[in-house]
C-alpha cells in the first residue's frame, strides 16, 4: 500500500519490499518530428542568418556583373544579349539563385569571365550546404526526442496518456490537486468522455504500437514488455512520477502487538535475500537495451508535414499570384482599347 495522510493515523508502514514495485508513466521516446521542425534543426540560427546574408550579397554581385554585362553588350553591337543571358532584374536573378540552392541549374547565365566565376562559387557553396542539410535530415530522421523528461514534459507532448486500471490509480488521479497533475487527470479522464483506463496487458500493447504513455506497476509491466516487445523496441524506454511517494509499503494495524515481530521477521528475510529472490520471480526491472538502431522505421506523415504543408501554402500562393497576374491583365487590355477608342 502506499503512504497517505488519512492511513498515517491507523497504519503502521513496517518496511518497503522492493525497488522494483513502483508506479510510473512508461513510453518509448518519440520520433523527433513529434517535438521538432526536422527541417530546421541541420544548422543553428546563427547559421541560417550566415546563409541569408551570404545569399544576399551573392544575389547583389550577380545584379551588378548582369548589369555590367548587359550594358557592354550594348555598347558593343558585335556582343547581342541572347535568351540565355542572364538580366538584371529581380526575378531572373531571384530564380537564378533558387536553382542553385537546389541543385537544379539554370537556362540562364552569365557570359563573362567574371560571371562565371560568381556562378561557379554559388554553385560550390550550395553543393557543400546541400550535402550537409541533406545528410543531417536522414540521421535527424532515425532520432529520437530527448525532450520529454517532466510531467508539464508529458502534458504539452503529442503522447497519447493512459493509466492501468487498478484502485490507486482511479483515486491518485481523481483526488490530484497539482496544477500540471491535474491538467494529466482531465487528459485521461476528460468529463463527458470515457477515461483511458485500461488493463495492463491492454496498455502495454498500445505502448508497442504507437507513440502512448502508460502509467502502471513496472515490476509486473516490465514483465510484459519483456513478452512482446522486440530487442530493439526495448530501446528508449522513459520513465516519469506521477504519484508523490509512489514505492508500496507492507504495513499493520497502528499499535499492533506483532508490529516489532512482523517487522524483525521481514528485515530477516530481506537480509538472507529471500525477498530479491522472490522478486525476482514475479517481477521484472527495466529491459537492457542491446539492439538501438536494428530495424528499419519507415517515414511517417508527420515527419513530412512542414514540406507538404510548405508545399500548400505555395501552391494557394501561385494561384492567388495568378488571379492577381488575370486581373492585372484584363485591366491593362480594357485600357489599351479605351486608348485604341480615343
Amino acid at each position: 500500500m502506499f503512504i497517505t495522510k488519512q492511513r498515517i493515523d491507523v497504519l503502521d508502514y513496517l518496511i518497503h519490499p522492493t525497488s522494483g514495485l513502483t508506479v510510473k508513466f512508461v513510453f518509448r521516446e518519440p520520433p523527433l518530428s513529434y517535438q521538432n521542425n526536422l527541417y530546421l534543426l541541420p544548422f543553428k540560427l546563427n547559421v541560417w542568418l550566415c546563409i541569408a546574408a551570404f545569399v544576399m550579397i551573392l544575389a547583389f554581385i550577380l545584379y551588378v556583373n548582369a548589369f555590367w554585362e548587359t550594358q557592354k553588350s550594348k555598347s558593343n553591337d558585335k556582343d547581342k544579349l541572347d535568351n540565355t543571358t542572364l538580366k538584371p532584374n529581380v526575378s531572373d536573378i531571384a530564380i537564378f539563385v533558387i536553382s542553385a540552392m537546389s541543385q537544379q541549374g539554370s537556362a540562364m547565365e552569365l557570359k563573362g569571365t567574371l560571371g562565371r566565376v560568381v556562378t561557379f562559387i554559388l554553385f560550390l557553396t550550395f553543393l557543400f550546404l546541400y550535402t550537409s542539410y541533406s545528410a543531417s535530415i536522414v540521421a535527424l530522421l532515425q532520432s529520437s526526442s530527448k525532450q520529454i523528461r517532466t510531467l508539464s514534459d508529458l502534458l504539452h507532448s503529442k503522447l497519447e496518456l493512459g493509466v492501468e486500471d487498478t484502485p490507486y490509480n482511479r483515486y491518485y488521479f481523481s483526488t490530484a490537486k497539482d496544477p500540471v497533475r491535474k491538467a494529466i487527470s482531465q487528459k485521461i479522464a476528460p468529463p463527458g468522455s470515457k477515461p483511458n483506463f485500461l488493463n495492463l496487458e491492454d496498455g502495454i500493447k498500445k505502448l508497442q504500437k504507437r507513440p502512448f504513455a502508460f502509467n502502471m506497476n513496472l515490476g509486473t509491466g516490465y514483465k510484459i514488455i519483456e513478452r512482446y516487445f522486440h530487442e530493439h523496441e526495448k530501446c528508449g524506454l522513459q520513465e516519469i512520477d506521477f504519484i508523490p511517494d509512489n514505492k508500496p509499503w507492507l504495513g499493520c494495524r497502528k499499535y499492533s502487538p506483532y508490529k516489532e515481530i512482523l517487522k524483525i521477521g521481514l528485515y530477516r528475510l530481506q537480509e538472507h535475500g529471500l525477498t530479491m529472490r522472490e522478486n525476482r520471480l514475479m517481477y521484472s526491472t527495466k529491459p537492457v537495451c542491446t539492439a538501438r538502431g536494428g530495424s528499419f522505421g519507415s517515414v511517417d506523415i508527420l515527419d513530412c508535414y512542414p514540406v507538404l504543408l510548405m508545399l500548400l501554402y505555395g501552391m494557394i500562393l501561385s494561384f492567388f499570384l495568378l488571379f492577381i497576374e488575370i486581373l492585372f491583365h484584363r485591366r491593362q487590355k480594357l485600357l489599351r482599347r479605351i486608348r485604341d477608342i480615343r
